[in-house]
Formats: structure tokens, sequence, C-alpha cells
């Protein structure tokens, strides 16, 4: 990542403090490490909310490779669940945007200031793919 925890955390917490329903959000690699979470979520949960939602964009992928245009090009997910509803939008390469919201919440509202903190910050979102170190 290009920018610091500290730096995006409180963007995060603003994001969530600013819109209606928002209970958590999270920045996190394409294959689901965490990044940057809000104040909310303890570090357990960070981690668990990182994989559901590296997982649910993973699905989402095969899903539009098979059966979308064959670019395995997601823009965003939404899962209903009871209780609430998760979102998840690409926020820079590499890199998404997860945010649990009450399942009431306005989707639309939601997904309008998400898609407004990436176009603010997507630039600085970057996770570059892991590597595995050369063996000798």
């Amino acid at each position: 990542m290009d920018t610091t925890d500290s730096n995006l955390g409180w963007l995060l917490q603003g994001l969530v403090d600013d819109t209606p329903g928002a209970r958590h959000a999270l920045v996190l690699s394409r294959d689901g490490l965490k990044l940057c979470h809000t104040s909310g979520l303890a570090v357990d949960q960070a981690d668990q909310l990182a994989a559901i939602a590296a997982g649910v964009q993973a699905l989402a992928h095969g899903a539009s490779v098979e059966f979308g245009d064959g670019s395995g090009g997601v823009r965003n997910s939404m899962t209903e669940f009871h209780g609430g509803i998760l979102f998840i939008v690409d926020a820079g390469e590499g890199a998404h945007l997860a945010l649990v919201a009450a399942e009431d919440s306005d989707v639309g509202l939601i997904g309008h200031n998400m898609e407004g903190l990436i176009e603010q910050i997507g630039a600085f979102l970057t996770a570059a793919p892991r590597h595995s170190a050369p063996t000798a």
C-alpha cells in the first residue's frame, strides 16, 4: 500500500460516520489481507471480514469470466444477510473497499459514498501482489 494505515483510518471512519447505517469499513488487498480498518472492528473481525470480502470478490470474478464478457472484471459486489449488508468495490490496483451496513440502509447512498471516497483516494489505494521469495 502506498499510504499508511493511520492516513486512511480517519478517512474510513469518516465514511462510516457520514453514511447512515454504516457499521464498519476496511481496505483489503485482492488476496484478502486487511490493510486498514475502522476502529469499531476488532483485529480478528477485520481479518475475518477481509478474508470474506476477498472470497466474495473471487467468486464474482469467476462468475464474470463464465457468464460476463470474459474479462473477469468485477465492479462491485453486494451481499444481503440477516442483520446486514456487505458492500465490496474495487478501490485501486489490487485493493478493495468493504463496508458493512444495517440491513435497512439506503444502498444507493452507500454506493455513492463509497465511490466518492475511492475517487478521492483511489490513486493511493494500491496493493501490489505478494511474491514468494526465490528458494536457493
